[in-house]
């Protein structure tokens, strides 16, 4: 008796998982461009662990697992340390680019530095202090900031450089019961689609679109990757893998030049382009993100997510690959003002705001009906008064 009941069990969930499996993306071709509007996209994953703190692998294993995923660059934000910069393991591993930022625990909550070629000295001393000394060579980024396990518990701290909006560690904690069971029951036939099943949490964009009202801040997309998770003591399962976790959450930086050889050089680009916000969010099942941009024009000025601009005469335009169902939402100041079915946007400006833009693709759902599903998300662009004339701009 008990033995039917368990096989009955396992014969439901495998029925369930071959559904799901089929039914939650669009079978959709989507176009590819390298280089649009001046400026080329390149293609990486942030927030990765390494064998130097809790992940599973090496440097150059996963320099191999990232190569294979299609990737320009990788962020490793082990816990502690920048170990790896002595040990000489960052660098160019044929186009794909490690790059070493460190993982930081606060009495606040958790975060992650960039482009620093060290670890802050003396941790003990206030956060803002830290942040302050990392922004000056690279960025300060508050991550998981509503995770139920580990949030972020001081909303004080006004020097952060950006916030992780995306985070898959913290999206398998906070995903809903239905969105989970989703996830879980295809992973082994379809491990990104079954990540990219959990949505995103919608109070940390509201969060986001908060935060910029006051000062800008930069949004990341971070997949915060170990490798493995821990069941229980030493007992380990591979789950979410490199493999995996690389084909699922994209972050990707717009640079007006292609990225030199050179390691440091290269580094010093996407660190500055992370900084800045000219970079964008992906859900990579979904589609290949490298065609979207997002612009203000002006007769004589172009500004690109993260850029600030004066209003006058204003142009938006916004473009995302080719998809099926795919609908662009326009923001300003977290407020949702319009919406393109198309994959064009053009809008002209009448108020001065922060603006954003996300692209949303409608998918069948379980177990019926649709879904809209967020595919791409931009950083704001910021469109400040003109200061009047004899004003002093800030």
């Amino acid at each position: 008796m008990v033995g039917d009941l368990i096989l009955a069990c396992v014969a439901a969930f495998t029925l369930f998982s071959l559904y799901n499996l089929r039914v939650q993306f669009p079978r959709t071709q989507f176009a590819i461009y390298p280089r649009l509007g001046g400026y080329y996209a390149y293609r990486g994953v942030l927030g990765v662990h390494s064998k130097y703190s809790d992940g599973s692998g090496r440097y150059g294993e996963i320099a191999v697992l990232a190569r294979r995923a299609g990737l320009d660059f990788v962020v490793l934000t082990d816990t502690f340390t920048m170990r790896a910069r002595s040990d000489g393991v960052v660098g160019n591993y044929g186009h794909l680019y490690l790059l070493c930022g460190a993982e930081l625990k606060r009495p606040e909550g958790k975060m992650w530095i960039l482009g620093p070629r060290a670890l802050p000295e003396n941790l003990r001393r206030a956060t803002a202090t830290i942040c302050a000394e990392v922004n000056e060579e690279g960025l300060s980024v508050i991550a998981m900031p509503l995770d139920p396990e580990e949030p972020w518990e001081d909303w004080g701290l006004s020097n952060f450089t950006a916030l992780e909006v995306v985070n898959l560690r913290s999206l398998w904690r906070r995903a809903d019961p239905f969105s989970w069971v989703g996830a879980v029951s295809v992973n082994l036939l379809d491990g990104p689609g079954s990540y990219a099943r959990l949505g995103v949490d919608e109070a940390v964009f509201t969060l986001w679109d908060e935060l910029c009202q006051t000062r800008p801040v930069v949004g990341l997309a971070s997949a915060e990757v170990l490798g493995r998770t821990q069941v229980i003591g030493d007992w380990y399962l591979d789950v979410p893998s490199y493999s995996s976790a690389f084909k699922t959450i994209h972050t990707y930086v717009l640079l007006p030049w292609r990225l030199p050889e050179n390691p440091r050089i290269a580094s010093t680009l996407i660190t500055q382009a992370l900084a800045r916000g000219h970079c964008f969010g992906s859900i990579a099942p979904i589609g290949d993100g490298r065609g979207f941009r997002f612009t203000a024009r002006s007769s004589d000025a172009l500004a690109i997510m993260g850029d600030e601009i004066y209003m006058e005469p204003l142009t938006l335009e916004a473009y995302c690959p080719p998809a099926e169902g795919v609908e662009l939402r326009l923001y300003r100041d977290g407020k949702l003002i319009k919406r393109f079915e198309d994959k064009r946007l053009a809008y002209q400006v009448v108020s001065p705001g922060v603006y954003r833009v996300e692209a949303w693709v409608e998918a069948p759902n379980l177990p019926w009906g649709t879904v809209q599903r967020l595919w791409i998300f931009s950083n704001p662009i910021y469109i400040r008064p003109k200061p009047a004339e004899g004003e002093v701009a800030p």
